[in-house]
């Protein structure tokens, strides 16, 4: 088993952060998350993970509060791909809503 992580900086206040463990071509389990910078602090956004035993989008919000999305595909290594190229298209609107989540809790 081999396990592979990194960070990809979007920006200097944007970054996809990617751990995953691979046993011969197979992705046994990953996350893949979105971390954006408000004010000085790095939040988690958006994390695509196997935990639970399943491949999932977890939608964080700054209350704690987490909405879970089961990934409609047919093994890890889809959802790995699937996640990385998910946040690294849409990250933008990801940061967007969070922002306006932020404010709604007063945080801005």
């Amino acid at each position: 088993m081999r396990i592979v992580e990194f960070r990809r900086l979007l920006d200097d206040r944007n970054a996809i952060r990617v751990r995953f463990e691979i046993d011969r071509r197979r992705v046994m389990r990953f996350v893949v998350q979105l971390e954006c910078c408000f004010r000085d602090e790095w939040h988690p956004v958006v994390r695509y993970d196997t935990a639970h035993g399943f491949a999932h989008r977890d939608t964080l919000h700054p209350s704690g509060q987490i909405e879970k999305t089961e990934m409609p595909v047919r093994d890890y290594n889809d959802a790995l791909t699937s996640a990385i190229k998910d946040l690294t298209e849409n990250w933008e609107e990801y940061r967007k809503r969070y922002e306006r989540w932020l404010g709604q809790v007063g945080q801005t």
